[in-house]
């Protein structure tokens, strides 16, 4: 059994780099409620002695090896076995607290859209909604996650913008590509009667209450 934790721990640290003194580390403090929550990964985890400096990761890190922090990908709900800078993830939390995200800009500044659903976090910068749509005419939904409600949240109609370690949902109408370095939290500058897109057109995924899956805990007890 230990040498199956090691295993994922070492699996989950696979994205993480080591990095100097004089790297630009950044904090980023999302909240993590009761429940479920949709999160991501926006600054590349900070490294000193092999050890993450971040008690934020290292809760992401040890929900994940009890199956409680999932992706999406075009075929569905996947267990999350490392950090991928960009992207969103359902984390399903027992308590509500602080998960605070310490590191450094991620050095991927791009992510791929797939045809149809996608769960993405903005990086270190705050990105506004309108300016995604105006640059990827492929994009007519986002929506966020209101943990208060425990229901989504259309960010398009909302015109909010799209937050460091929250994962929103992105619906494409067919494969793209997200360049981050183009973005901001500025709005663009065509006035916004002219959007296209004045609400999100699709509803999106479930969150993974309903995906079947056994923690280590109780595979133990079966035994």
């Amino acid at each position: 059994m230990k040498k199956i934790v090691i295993a994922v721990v070492l699996v989950l640290i696979t994205g993480v780099a080591l990095h100097g003194e004089h790297d630009d580390v950044r904090v980023i403090v999302p909240v993590m409620h009761e429940g479920w929550n949709l999160l991501g990964f926006s600054l590349q985890p900070y490294v000193v002695s092999d050890s993450v400096v971040s008690s934020g990761y290292d809760a992401i890190m040890y929900a994940a090896l009890d199956d409680r922090v999932w992706y999406f990908n075009p075929n569905g709900y996947v267990v999350a076995d490392t950090f991928i800078m960009g992207e969103g993830f359902w984390l399903k939390s027992f308590v509500s607290a602080p998960l605070i995200q310490e590191g450094i800009r991620s050095s991927n500044r791009m992510h791929v859209l797939y045809s149809g659903w996608n769960l993405i976090a903005s990086l270190e910068k705050e990105i506004n909604p309108l300016l995604l749509v105006d640059s990827h005419p492929t994009i007519d939904s986002i929506w966020g996650w209101d943990t208060n409600q425990h229901q989504y949240k259309d960010i398009l109609a909302e015109r909010s913008v799209l937050m460091p370690g929250l994962g929103y949902w992105i619906h494409a109408t067919h494969e793209d590509t997200l360049f981050y370095d183009a973005f901001s939290s500025q709005a663009p500058p065509q006035p916004p009667a002219k959007m296209v897109v004045t609400s999100s057109q699709e509803q999106p995924p479930e969150p993974p209450v309903y995906v079947k899956t056994k923690t280590w805990g109780q595979i133990k007890r079966e035994r």
